[in-house]
């Protein structure tokens, strides 16, 4: 069958097979070249947008290293910069009172 390959590109041997198992119950019709060329396409820009996702957070860990060192080693690179950007800057966000940071951090969660 073709579960080598799948567990090779999946790297697990339980997910293949149920990938195996769906396509075989599928009722399915063939794909046209039209949608096969949209899929292809589709599935490029995906790749592409995961590759631009890693890019940016590799420059958002440089940035925030150099800009805010010690936020980042306690609370990550994306709430510090989060947090940072809710305050306003980061010497805004320095003169906040622990209370007023809390705020910040729960806002998402308080005002659902």
């Amino acid at each position: 069958e073709q579960i080598p390959g799948l567990v090779e590109i999946l790297g697990d041997e339980e997910i293949a097979k149920r990938v195996v198992k769906a396509a075989k119950s599928s009722m399915g019709m063939d794909t046209s070249e039209q949608d096969m060329l949209n899929i292809i396409i589709f599935t490029d820009r995906m790749i592409s947008l995961a590759l631009y996702r890693k890019q940016l957070y590799s420059y958002l860990e440089e940035k925030m290293s150099t800009v805010a060192p010690n936020l980042s080693a306690l609370i990550g690179e994306t709430v510090a910069a989060r947090l940072i950007q809710k305050a306003g800057s980061l010497t805004s966000l320095a003169k906040c009172p622990a209370s007023t940071v809390q705020i910040l951090g729960a806002e998402k969660a308080l005002f659902r």
